[in-house]
């Protein structure tokens, strides 16, 4: 079952696990029923769809994504670890997609299990390929991608790191992990390493910034030379702008 964090202002819902339901894991169960009526007593708060899912059920992939699209308020998805097949259009249905650096977003073809006669292997067939031809529509549209191009990918089961998934319009920023080094670390002992970076050595000598009244306050944005520092737990994150 996805957390929700809803807050005076925003609201997060996290869609970690199975979409759709996971007979194995009913914990990481997703199922398009809850989540489009979570949604609804969320609407119109700003919403933070935060994701790691290697996917699931088609359809209820489908009844998420129409819950994302319908939603009232402000949609960003952030794709933590993954996306891929049925969270793959789940993320870009989204109005804004970002994705961390070392996270993947993975599109393929539907597949099922099927049984029966020649006719009826057929049909199955001739339903799959209706499938694919939804999700690439989908997938087009949000993404500016091309039908064609779209299919071929799917096809070839892509997948694409945050850079790639920028480039084809999958996604819109990219998160980027930065190095730290822990502050109670005396400057003058690390510069007695021959192979400690000499931006640490710089970044612990320098004049400590007046610390902020909440010190673990949750997600905060600073400026920095024309891009934005996210503070996530005890990671620092870098966006593109």
């Amino acid at each position: 079952m996805f957390q929700i964090k809803n807050e005076a202002q925003r609201a997060t819902v996290y869609l970690y696990g199975t979409i759709g339901a996971d007979f194995w894991d009913m914990d990481s169960s997703n199922t398009a029923k809850t989540f489009a009526a979570t949604l609804d007593e969320l609407s119109p708060k700003p919403l933070d769809i935060r994701i790691d899912s290697c996917g699931g059920d088609v359809y209820e992939g489908f009844g998420i994504a129409s819950a994302i699209q319908r939603y009232e308020g402000e949609t960003t998805a952030y794709v933590d670890g993954i996306a891929a097949s049925a969270a793959s259009y789940i993320a870009v249905m989204a109005d804004k997609v970002i994705m961390s650096d070392f996270a993947q977003l993975m599109i393929h073809d539907a597949w099922t299990y099927t049984s029966g006669n020649a006719a009826e292997l057929l049909v199955a067939a001739e339903r799959l390929e209706a499938v694919d031809g939804t999700i690439a529509g989908i997938i087009a549209a949000r993404s500016g991608m091309d039908v064609e191009d779209v299919r071929a990918a799917m096809d070839a089961e892509t997948w694409y790191d945050a850079q790639a998934a920028v480039d084809v319009g999958l996604a819109d920023e990219i998160v980027q992990t930065e190095q730290r080094v822990a502050a109670c670390i005396d400057p003058a002992m690390l510069a007695r390493y021959k192979h400690a970076p000499k931006a640490a050595i710089e970044a612990l000598s320098a004049p400590k910034a007046e610390e902020p009244a909440k010190s673990h306050a949750a997600n905060s944005m600073q400026e920095n030379e024309g891009s934005r520092l996210l503070v996530l737990g005890n990671r620092v994150y870098r966006t593109k702008e």
